[in-house]
């Protein structure tokens, strides 16, 4: 599988890519495209997190068990996420996947190995017409160093499987199989402010 499937800078991205690259990292390459000052970065694809769910989850064996969980069987719920986060954040990334991951950080950090970045959840779920998960996955700022950058890709895709987004997802009856965890990798920016903005709709 090629470099291309399963990292992407946001240039080759943009809402239309929300499948391969979740809604975070689809509509930062459609800002881009659009003109905004949007500090550069890149995105692991739902094509290497099926890679390494994949290779990490023979058999689909976690999958079946959290599909088969009632939404009401809290310590259950409970259980099965924390094997689950568990598995994802020790399992050895794909070293073809390591590699791409690495270049893919090389390209967004002009050559400085220490520049600090975000590594930033961006599931394919997070927003649509029946579901919102804003904030039921993880994001980790101030990442140096390409080994913490790929841990924390780790820990983000893991957090897919937190207790919170695991029962949302029971109680809509959602497969699992179709889920998927795009992650954002961005050079961070020392702001002097920030906001967000809430419009009527």
């Amino acid at each position: 599988m090629s470099e291309r499937s399963w990292v992407r800078r946001f240039e080759e991205i943009g809402i239309g890519d929300r499948p391969v690259a979740g809604g975070k990292g689809a509509s930062l390459g459609e800002l881009l495209r659009a003109g905004i000052a949007v500090p550069p970065g890149c995105v692991v694809t739902t094509d290497a997190f099926r890679h390494f769910l994949d290779a990490c989850d023979r058999g689909h064996a976690m999958r079946r068990r959290i599909e088969a969980l009632s939404a009401d069987d809290l310590d259950a719920l409970a259980a099965a996420s924390a094997d689950a986060r568990a598995l994802v954040e020790q399992a050895d990334l794909p070293a073809a996947l390591y590699e791409d991951i690495a270049a893919g950080i090389g390209r967004i950090c002009d050559g400085d190995a220490t520049a600090p970045m975000a590594v930033r959840s961006s599931a394919t779920s997070e927003d649509s017409a029946e579901a919102s998960f804003a904030g039921l996955q993880d994001t980790y700022l101030w990442i140096r160093g390409v080994d913490a950058v790929v841990r924390h890709m780790r820990k983000c895709c893991a957090s897919l499987y937190s207790v919170e987004s695991v029962s949302y997802r029971r109680r809509l009856q959602m497969p699992e199989d179709g889920l998927a965890m795009a992650v954002v990798i961005q050079r961070m920016v020392d702001a002097r402010s920030s906001g967000v903005m809430f419009t009527r709709s």
